[in-house]
């Protein structure tokens, strides 16, 4: 396993030359943090079994993971998850790209590849549309896997949850022409929601929503490596 790197601006006055890019992989993983994490978050687990024992990289994705102004936060990921994974599937045309998002994260992860936008009453805000990315075209023909770990975007009874809050409804689900832009991704994507999660299925437990790393790092890293490899 290789040492992770953070995606984040470097000063103008230093140059590519001093600052040399890391080599490509085979699987590079970019995780998007949920608000107000340090990075990289709880996912640390999930990209650690993930990049285990293999040819493999992780990196956060930077951006704001911020409550307060919630709606431009979340536009501010999704810009920047695309630029980041464009930018490592020019430059490294034969690795293979998984995404991984935790809580808003795991939004912005959604927002990428099924479209995002909305009003959030909770938040009180409304994020401007974006169109997700297709999975056979370029940048989303080099993502091999997707994962969300409680998504205040969650909605029941889709094909790729898991756990029991698979049956739940989180308060703000993914509906109409962004579920089904969504659900294009279905064999590369999971959704992992916990019962008992305030943010994917409207429960009560924080502790709930902050396990998933400790819990399910290993299925996640086995279903990548399974798709990674077809």
């Amino acid at each position: 396993m290789r040492s992770p790197i953070l995606l984040a601006s470097l000063p103008l006055a230093l140059s590519q030359g001093i600052c040399a890019l890391t080599p490509c992989s085979a699987v590079h993983v970019l995780l998007l943090r949920g608000t107000n994490e340090p990075y990289p978050g709880l996912q640390k687990p999930i990209a650690e079994a993930i990049c285990k024992d293999w040819d493999c990289t992780w990196a956060s994705v930077e951006y704001q993971a911020v409550f307060n102004d919630y709606c431009d936060s979340v536009e501010g990921g999704v810009v920047n998850a695309l630029k980041a994974v464009t930018e490592y599937a020019t430059r490294c045309p034969g690795s293979k790209i998984v995404l991984s998002g935790f809580s808003q994260g795991g939004q912005v992860v959604g927002d990428l590849l099924g479209g995002g936008g909305g009003e959030f009453k909770s938040q009180n805000c409304v994020q401007e549309t974006n169109e997700g990315i297709a999975p056979e075209t370029f940048p989303g023909d080099h993502i091999a896997a997707a994962l969300v770990w409680g998504s205040p975007r969650h909605v029941a009874n889709q094909t790729y949850n898991l756990l029991v809050g698979a049956r739940m409804q989180s308060g703000f689900p993914r509906e109409g022409a962004q579920l089904e832009s969504l659900n294009r991704w279905s064999a590369r994507y999971r959704d992992y929601c916990n019962a008992d999660d305030p943010a994917c299925s409207q429960g009560s437990s924080w502790d709930a929503h902050e396990n998933y790393g400790l819990k399910y790092a290993e299925d996640a890293a086995q279903f990548v490596r399974f798709k990674a490899c077809q």
